[in-house]
């Protein structure tokens, strides 16, 4: 398959073939695809927590659900209706991957930088107390880690379309970040940015949504 069907037909599936689990050579070829993703001064920030056991799954999703049901009964009695509704919602549609064969727990390295040698929240602060700083580094040493590890799930995404498996990027689980940690024994000074499942997908009829225009996401600029 070569990237522009990769691409093309890349789906968020949530239904996935429960007796297909991914070999751990396919895994490892997925993670080594996000590990060529670019990242700030090279700091591939990336680590990924691979879970493969049925029932840790599992329970990963219960606790999601459980969390969403919860917090929507209690916007319904506070009668915030609409909210209810959405955390309602959210209940399922965070929760759907109980029998996915494999869940990636994507997550940043805070970025490090050996010349500095102070925390990079402690650099942000520094700058904005100089006189004549008027740029927000913020992004620049705390934010780049984020958007490193997001290029390199998009790699894996597409990595894993051109091996037969179904992904859907997910921020649900995030919701529960304490219980994950807790259950995957994560490091405190990893960040969770998003988690991932994956399986070979139960369907390949997933129609494509429909997508804007070029022409709609694009403009040249005119000096």
């Amino acid at each position: 398959m070569d990237l522009d069907e990769a691409i093309r037909q890349r789906r968020s599936i949530r239904k996935y073939k429960a007796d297909a689990p991914i070999p751990r050579e396919d895994i490892e070829a997925i993670i080594e695809a996000g590990s060529w993703a670019p990242s700030s001064t090279n700091i591939q920030p990336w680590r990924f927590i691979l879970v493969e056991d049925r029932e840790t799954i599992a329970s990963m999703a219960k606790a999601v659900y459980d969390k969403f049901q919860a917090v929507s009964k209690e916007a319904l009695g506070k009668g915030e209706k609409r909210l209810a509704a959405f955390f309602r919602f959210l209940r399922s549609y965070g929760s759907f991957f109980a029998d996915a064969p494999l869940v990636i727990v994507a997550c940043a390295k805070p970025y490090e930088n050996p010349v500095l040698k102070m925390p990079m929240a402690t650099v942000v602060q520094k700058a904005k107390e100089l006189e004549h700083m008027d740029v927000d580094v913020k992004p620049l040493v705390i934010d780049t880690v984020q958007k490193s590890v997001a290029m390199a799930v998009q790699n894996m995404l597409l990595k894993a379309q051109s091996l037969g498996y179904g992904t859907c990027v997910m921020d649900a689980p995030i919701a529960i970040e304490g219980t994950v940690r807790e259950m995957l024994d994560i490091e405190d000074d990893l960040e969770l940015v998003m988690v991932i499942p994956m399986g070979v997908p139960e369907s390949t009829k997933v129609e494509a949504p429909e997508r804007l225009a070029v022409e709609e996401v694009m403009r040249y600029h005119q000096a």
